[in-house]
């Protein structure tokens, strides 16, 4: 994984696409879409645009629409947007401002949707 981590470094500012990273860290600005293994967003880091990761890891801010498996928010995270989720893990003192979803998975969720709208046919032509 060591040959395919970015680092952005504090003070340093970026905008485009990142790709080709397994392992990013983000002290810096970046106003980006990124797809990778693992993000980290140090405590000065800033993060604008959408996310598709495995883990990641929030110390500073972040904008935007994630999609991760583990998401951990450390006392010191600022977010807004939209959160899709499967693990979530929120210090003390992180702050949210944002839409959180639980188990992104769109197979999952039309699943469940079509349950909803499966019963409530049912109760419908019971009464």
């Amino acid at each position: 994984m060591a040959n395919k981590q970015a680092v952005l470094g504090a003070g340093a500012r970026f905008s485009g696409k990142i790709s080709n990273a397994r392992s990013i860290e983000i002290n810096g600005y970046v106003e980006a879409d990124l797809t990778t293994e693992k993000v980290t967003i140090g405590s000065s880091g800033k993060f604008l645009g959408s996310v598709d990761s495995e883990l990641v890891v929030i110390a500073g801010e972040y904008e935007g629409k994630m999609q991760a498996d583990s998401v951990w928010l450390t006392e010191t995270s600022r977010i807004s947007g939209e959160v899709h989720y499967k693990s979530l893990q929120m210090d003390r003192g992180a702050a949210l401002n944002c839409r959180v979803v639980h188990n992104w998975n769109e197979a999952e969720t039309n699943n469940v949707e079509e349950k909803q709208v499966n019963e409530e046919d049912t109760q419908e032509e019971q009464s």
